[in-house]
């Protein structure tokens, strides 16, 4: 086996709809310019960028970087945890929000990261969904925000992360009724109607929206935000307030923290994490804390 150099860059050219592609040659010029020692794997798919993440780690690859978007980190952290290799983002996605989490939003600077990086052993969230046990790093949800996330996925049109997201959220809400939820955060058990439940160790999601403004991704603990039943206008006069944060204190938003949550559905929802379908509710997510080292910059707001 030969063995791996410094760092492993695991590409997947598909993500932010294709534009990840054209960043390939970029970050393999800026880490030739800077002398970093590194190899560009290019994945084929999202099973296959999992796996070049394992066999880089196995190879005794340092730092495993991610190009691509969210849905990428989540798979290469998933390769990786528990090999002692540490995880970069290299953001190309269509919203980068763990990336912007951890001080590496913008792709020039987090390339450059990998020239004197700076680790940090943060939060992983692992789910259990029926037969399906996986992990993420950012946020999962189930609800309006999973099937908004359908809806998203099967549209042709690009309007950037935000106006695409809003344009599903439209459309989404004009079919979507509330479910019936019993969600246990450790030892407290919420039952109630709900338009949908979070949660995460990660601040945003979607592109930017702060669904857990004050998340820290190295507490040991999980945010849950879980938003009840609303009438479809007042949903979307809410609506506007999760980009700034400020809707944790509207009268039908829960927040809740905790370490093991479990959550279930009147009605069959999916759950969604780091933007990837997992499956179907009931689900139970715990935190593994300080699981995996990460390569932070100097801007890092999930690192509190």
């Amino acid at each position: 086996m030969v063995a791996a150099p410094k760092v492993v860059v695991a590409a997947n050219p598909t993500a932010g709809r294709g534009s990840a592609g054209k960043l390939i040659g970029r970050a393999d010029r800026i880490l030739t310019e800077l002398h970093v020692e590194h190899v560009i794997r290019v994945s084929t798919s999202a099973d296959d960028l999992e796996k070049i993440a394992r066999a880089a780690a196995e190879e005794g690859a340092g730092i495993v970087a991610a190009l691509g978007g969210d849905g990428s980190i989540s798979a290469v952290a998933n390769g990786i945890l528990g090999t002692g290799a540490s995880l970069a983002a290299l953001p190309a996605g269509t919203g980068d929000d763990f990336a912007k989490t951890i001080g590496a939003g913008k792709f020039d600077v987090a390339v450059r990261l990998l020239a004197n990086p700076k680790l940090c052993p943060v939060d992983v969230v692992r789910i259990s969904a029926g037969a399906t046990v996986r992990h993420y790093v950012n946020i999962a949800g189930a609800g309006f925000d999973s099937e908004v996330n359908e809806t998203a996925n099967a549209m042709t049109v690009n309007l950037g992360s935000t106006g695409t997201y809003i344009l599903a959220v439209l459309k989404t809400l004009s079919r979507f009724t509330p479910a019936g939820f019993v969600i246990a955060v450790d030892d407290r058990t919420i039952e109630l109607d709900a338009m949908l439940a979070v949660v995460g160790s990660g601040i945003s999601y979607g592109g930017g929206m702060k669904v857990l403004p004050g998340a820290s991704l190295i507490d040991g603990v999980l945010d849950v935000c879980i938003v009840e039943a609303l009438g479809k206008g007042a949903f979307l006069r809410a609506f506007p307030r999760v980009f700034t944060g400020s809707h944790t204190t509207h009268p039908k938003i829960q927040m809740h923290r905790g370490r093991r949550i479990t959550m279930e559905a009147n009605r069959r929802l999916q759950v969604y994490a780091d933007g990837e379908r997992i499956g179907p509710l009931p689900a139970i997510f715990d935190v593994l804390p300080a699981a995996l080292p990460v390569v932070v910059g100097p801007n890092a707001k999930g690192i509190r």
